[in-house]
């Protein structure tokens, strides 16, 4: 074999090898490329998460105290819902004393029976809580003011002074001549009071002079 062939075999054999080489080294290349892009893209996204997670926190953080603040009242606030309760429990009275109990449609036994020194010692806030209360059980409707009475008549509060109350009505009232209180039966809503004329014997026939409802201040023989 001559010299001139053989560098030709050896030039074909190394060419292949070169040019693999390049391909490598240019595969390389793209490859650290694609690393340091997704590397870079890594970052970027970990830094916007970053900054949105912090803004969720100062927007949690805001809302938080938006509402603590909006759970604060406001001397306004306040004013307006006085001057709501003190509106329902004038117009309240004003229909049982005026326009029910003296009119032709008052019934006894329908219950809406009041003195009017009972309901002024019950405040506006406690009539407006009995009211809601009703309105709760009623899928939010308010009903008519006969309804509205109905409850509040059942459901007012029992104040401590009822006793006081109740005496400043009886001695005012026909019931208190001859006839002096000796006992008075604590039934819960209601009282039996007995009197020198129909004391308190404790038999079981012995029904009371007249029944006291503790919670209206009305009563009855």
């Amino acid at each position: 074999m001559s010299r001139l062939n053989l560098f030709g075999i050896l030039f074909l054999f190394f060419v292949p090898l070169v040019g693999c080489s390049s391909n490598s080294t240019v595969d390389s290349n793209e490859g650290n490329e694609l690393i340091n892009e997704n590397s870079a893209r890594a970052v970027e996204h970990s830094e916007k998460e970053n900054v949105e997670e912090i803004a969720e926190a100062t927007l949690e953080e805001k809302q938080e105290k938006n509402i603590g603040n909006n759970l604060l009242p406001t001397p306004q606030q306040d004013s307006v819902s006085q001057e709501e309760m003190e509106l329902l429990k004038e117009t309240l009275r004003t229909y049982i004393f005026d326009e029910y109990m003296g009119s032709s449609d008052y019934v006894y036994a329908k219950g809406v029976n009041w003195t009017e020194n009972f309901y002024d010692n019950i405040t506006a806030e406690e009539i407006w809580n009995v009211i809601e209360e009703y309105k709760e059980m009623n899928k939010g409707e308010g009903g008519t003011l006969f309804d509205q009475a109905s409850y509040l008549s059942v459901n007012a509060p029992i104040k401590d002074n009822w006793k006081e109350l109740f005496l400043e009505n009886w001695n005012k009232s026909p019931y208190a001549d001859g006839n002096e209180i000796e006992n008075m039966i604590d039934k819960g809503d209601s009282v039996w009071i007995y009197t020198d004329t129909l004391p308190y014997t404790g038999e079981k026939d012995n029904y009371p002079f007249i029944t006291l409802f503790k919670r209206t201040g009305f009563w009855h023989g």
